[in-house]
């Protein structure tokens, strides 16, 4: 049987249940398609400075999530993300920098260089939005001193948007090719098979596009995931027919959670760190890069390892129990998950991935702690609006085990899934990071 999107215009990330990845579903909104609406409320990281004039980095930030928000089938977010920051990255290294010799002008030539450079790649990959960024680019540019500096960093700018616009054309990463068709094999006990109410795969394309620093896509993969009839898998199996069901023992605090994505809460403390002014361009800058590529390239990965297993959904597996060999197991075949279950295979889940490699990237760059108090609020498929508090000097780990939990308590993942898809993310952005910091040589 073959099933996929080939040429289909539906983007991946425009509705669904799970941010990671490529659903296509009736129930929520989730991901990058909500990252410009997301009612995050956060206590200022720091002062402005008096009378000085704010960098760039912040609000080419929000224009770059309200650009996703005006076009969602204009491709995929997370590869618009990564080519604009990874631009800027580029352009602050430019040789042109060297004409910048006060820090007063090298705040010039950063702030003309980052704003020219993802507004041309925003531009490049958005041109319906065109008319706007211009303006918003204009404005930007409009307040810094005219000069050496600021020539040199909109020349940066731009000859750096061009050279990544050229550099990740054909790349893969267009929806056509991430939802290429895929034939899936015969019916067997463990293997993924079109869940109810699901028509067609998605992603089976992901796992063979191009990675902007992991180099190759099964760098990591993780091994295989647990055996049926093993203890683990009758024991996460337990856990998630109990929990994760339409009927089941969630409390409703437990409810709230399995609507939680991950980039709904980083989203918030980004915005804060994009315009804290107590912070260098070039970290701000770095920052953004860095989970630019970490969030494309551990989507990467995960795609690739999910269509290497093929493992079953834990729907198919209660509703198939009594074919997986083991007689401690029994079928409910009247079983369904809490929130609908994405159209691509389980193993490992998206969802973990994306936490474990923002995860990996803010502790590396920004500390082990979440540096400011904030708060998040989304809505349930119900129609209730959730609102989660976090404090200063939360543990970025435990965001990541609220995603662990969630996916599970939405009845769409094992546990084993989670807890292997959140140590694959950490892997591939330390893998990244290590990369970005020495440059982007295949090592």
């Amino acid at each position: 049987m073959t099933t996929g999107l080939s040429g289909s215009s539906i983007s991946p990330l425009t509705a669904g249940t799970s941010r990671r990845r490529l659903l296509i579903s009736a129930a929520g909104a989730a991901g990058f398609a909500a990252l410009s609406a997301t009612g995050a409320q956060a206590a200022p990281l720091a002062s402005p400075r008096t009378g000085s004039r704010p960098d760039v980095v912040g609000r080419w930030f929000d224009e770059m999530l309200t650009t996703f928000r005006a076009s969602p089938t204009a491709g995929l977010p997370e590869r618009m993300w990564a080519m604009s920051w990874m631009a800027a990255w580029s352009a602050l290294g430019s040789r042109r920098a060297a004409s910048a010799r006060s820090w007063q002008q090298r705040a010039v030539f950063e702030d003309a260089a980052t704003a020219t450079a993802v507004h041309d790649v925003l531009k490049a990959l958005v041109p319906d939005q065109a008319a706007k960024l211009d303006g918003v680019l204009s404005d930007s540019l409009s307040g810094l001193a005219a000069g050496a500096a600021k020539e040199a960093g909109i020349a940066a700018g731009r000859e750096a948007a061009a050279a990544m616009v050229t550099a990740r054309t054909g790349d893969g990463l267009d929806i056509a090719s991430v939802n290429a068709p895929f034939t899936l094999p015969p019916e067997a006990p463990g293997v993924y098979r079109l869940t109810p109410g699901a028509t067609m795969l998605v992603g089976a394309g992901y796992g063979r596009a191009r990675p902007f620093l992991l180099g190759r896509a099964d760098r990591f993969r993780p091994a295989p995931p647990p055996a049926l009839g093993t203890s683990r898998y009758r024991r996460d199996l337990n856990e998630v027919q109990r929990f994760g069901g339409q009927v089941s023992e969630r409390t409703e605090e437990q409810s709230d959670l399995a609507w939680l994505d991950p980039m709904t809460q980083y989203v918030p403390v980004l915005r804060l760190l994009a315009g804290d002014p107590d912070r260098s361009r070039r970290s701000k800058v770095r920052l953004l890069a860095a989970l630019g590529a970490a969030i494309v390239d551990a989507s990467i990965a995960t795609f690739e390892a999910k269509y290497a297993y093929l493992h079953w959904r834990p729907v198919t597996a209660i509703h198939a129990a009594d074919t997986d060999g083991d007689p401690r197991t029994a079928p409910d075949p009247d079983w369904a998950p809490y929130l609908l279950t994405p159209p691509h295979p389980e193993y490992p889940s998206g969802h973990a991935v994306t936490a474990g490699a923002a995860e990996q990237v803010l502790t590396r760059l920004v500390g082990p702690l979440v540096p400011a108090a904030f708060s998040i609020t989304y809505l349930r498929g119900d129609g209730r609006t959730v609102t989660r508090q976090y404090r200063r000097g939360t543990p970025w780990w435990a965001l990541t085990q609220e995603n662990v939990d969630a996916r599970v308590l939405a009845g769409v993942h094992f546990r084993f899934s989670d807890e292997v898809g959140a140590t694959l993310g950490r892997q591939v952005a330390h893998y990244n990071l290590r990369r970005l910091m020495r440059g982007h040589g295949d090592r």
